[in-house]
């Protein structure tokens, strides 16, 4: 009879347990469900959290759930800026390569307008001029990554313009000596390109003009090809943030879900997070962060977009070069004479003049204006992103799941109370000696060293590139915004619009001066023979707008 009582009273008891352990997992199984964490209870308690709430099969589902959550958080801070980058890079590109078909076009219109029926000749030239621009344009690292942009193959414009200029030669000579219904014959020309060095007939234009678009397409090339280098090197980080070691899943096992499994319904303590995260998160991107600063400063010292002005001022520059040849005509035939004789003509009489296209409908269809909306928020973005890694892994530690607001009445690893370890100083490998919760050291990826002299070499290609000094946000923001040219300016896009309706409206008499009996087309309507530098051709600049914008403090604002 005794040992009857004894039983009931075993089972009795036994069923007060069941309960109050039931009673105990409410709030552990409703976060279990609103984490789809749904694996069966019923085997033995887990290896590394144990507890009543959660079987073994329950705990492994519960930390491949946290380790997706802790990449992903680590994800959104990199990929938006990856994705930016390459964003602003195929805007710039496409911006500049609309802005070469436009100059084209300009450049086109005026040959149609002063050679006329020669014109047609003009055309391969000038295609071959600008296809080598748009080549230099094209920006290989976004097929390819890992392209050594130091090593990737140059245009050099400087062949390419004085190429264009021989090969028109004939046709401005051609043009010098009125003879529309004539033309040199093969081997005339032949000696006209051949003498063209010895007898400059485009005085000093060629190469300055040359020079100016080396230097400034080259280094929007480099700009192009810097943005996704960046771009790739925080993909590829993704990759190193997901292969964090054995013992990181265990810490961020019992940080993030300990607590569920035995009951409680708190988070984190907050400094218990952050040494966790910082050890086995921000260590492994930690060598990155001078590098990455270092490469925002680096594309924040390209100064000015001088593409964006050389492209803008080609059209004018090949009207000065032909001005020149125009005006220095008596010297030029007789320097041709010395090289090539009297000409050797062959008759041409029948030709008619290409129709030119209606001004207006080009104008709606080829103006490029900067994309500075874009460009903007690309700058305050890029400015706020300089200490990404240094903050990486307390990002995680920003999810209320991961960590709570203080350090006291929350989880402290091993039970409800207060942590009183130390807060490791940041996340650098040096540092992780004096990291309570790391006991092994944080595995470092070969591939982090490569990265970081990725990012510096970007940084040195950028700065060899770069110019001058970035203008002051101030004078940005009461100049080219305000819309109030100040000087060096340059002309301002109504006055573009209206060198458009001068220019390339294909109509007779508009825009256009005579020289000796020929007709002329000037954009500025007045020119003299003096040689312009090609500085002294500007524009609105396009990356001064941009990083004017990254240092006004009025545009940074803090990355989400």
């Amino acid at each position: 009879m005794k040992c009857v009582v004894v039983l009931v009273a075993v089972v009795a008891c036994a069923g007060m347990v069941d309960a109050a352990v039931v009673a105990s997992c409410v709030h552990s199984h409703q976060y279990f469900a609103r984490h789809n964490l749904t694996a069966d209870d019923n085997d033995g308690p887990g290896p590394v959290c144990g507890g009543q709430c959660c079987g073994r099969r329950r705990e492994t589902e519960l930390s491949h759930s946290l380790k997706r959550k802790i990449e992903e958080r680590a994800v959104s801070a990199t990929r938006p800026i990856a994705e930016l980058l390459l964003a602003t890079s195929r805007t710039l590109q496409e911006h500049l390569t609309a802005l070469s078909h436009q100059s084209q076009n300009k450049t086109s219109v005026l040959f149609l307008q002063l050679y006329r029926v020669h014109a047609s000749r003009t055309k391969a030239p000038l295609a071959a001029l600008y296809d080598d621009i748009r080549i230099l344009l094209r920006s290989e690292t976004e097929r390819d990554v890992t392209i050594d942009i130091i090593s990737s193959p140059l245009k050099d414009l400087s062949t390419s313009t004085r190429k264009f200029f021989r090969d028109i030669f004939p046709v401005a000579y051609q043009n010098i000596l009125k003879l529309d219904a004539k033309q040199f014959t093969p081997e005339y020309e032949a000696c006209l390109q051949d003498a063209y060095d010895a007898v400059k007939p485009f005085g000093e234009v060629p190469q300055q003009l040359g020079a100016s678009l080396s230097r400034s397409l080259e280094a929007a090339r480099v700009l192009l090809q810097v943005l996704a280098v960046g771009a790739s090197v925080l993909t590829a980080s993704e990759k190193i943030l997901a292969s964090s070691n054995e013992e990181c899943h265990s810490k961020f096992l019992r940080a993030g879900g300990c607590a569920h499994c035995h009951g409680y319904d708190v988070s984190p303590c907050q400094n218990y997070c952050l040494n966790v995260a910082r050890g086995c998160i921000g260590s492994l991107v930690a060598e990155l962060d001078a590098p990455w600063a270092g490469y925002v400063e680096g594309v924040e010292r390209v100064a000015r977009a001088d593409a964006d002005a050389a492209l803008r001022a080609l059209d004018a520059r090949v009207s000065e070069a032909i001005m020149h040849a125009l005006e220095n005509h008596a010297v030029l035939e007789k320097k041709v004479r010395q090289e090539c004789g009297s000409p050797t003509t062959v008759d041409i009489s029948g030709l008619t003049p290409a129709t030119p296209t209606p001004g207006a409908a080009r104008r709606d269809a080829l103006r490029a204006p900067p994309p500075d909306t874009e460009l903007l928020q690309f700058a305050a973005t890029l400015a706020a992103s300089k200490k990404l890694f240094s903050g990486l892994g307390d990002k995680v530690c920003d999810e209320p799941d991961f960590a709570s607001e203080g350090n006291t009445e929350c989880w402290n690893g091993e039970t409800v109370g207060e942590y009183t370890k130390a807060l490791v100083a940041s996340a650098s490998n040096s540092d992780q000696k004096y990291n309570p919760e790391i006991t092994v050291g944080t595995k470092q990826e070969l591939g982090v060293a490569a990265l970081g002299d990725k990012l510096r070499q970007a940084r040195q290609l950028l700065v060899s590139h770069s110019w001058g000094s970035a203008p002051a946000a101030e004078a940005f923001m009461q100049g080219d915004e305000a819309g109030d040219e100040g000087s060096g300016s340059g002309r301002s896009y109504t006055d573009d619009d209206a060198a458009y309706d001068a220019e390339g409206s294909g109509e007779e008499g508009s825009g256009a001066q005579d020289v000796g009996s020929r007709t002329y087309v000037s954009e500025d309507n007045t020119y003299s023979s003096t040689e312009k530098t090609s500085s002294g051709v500007e524009s609105r600049p396009l990356l001064g707008l941009v990083l004017a914008a990254a240092v006004s403090s009025r545009l940074v604002s803090c990355l989400t």
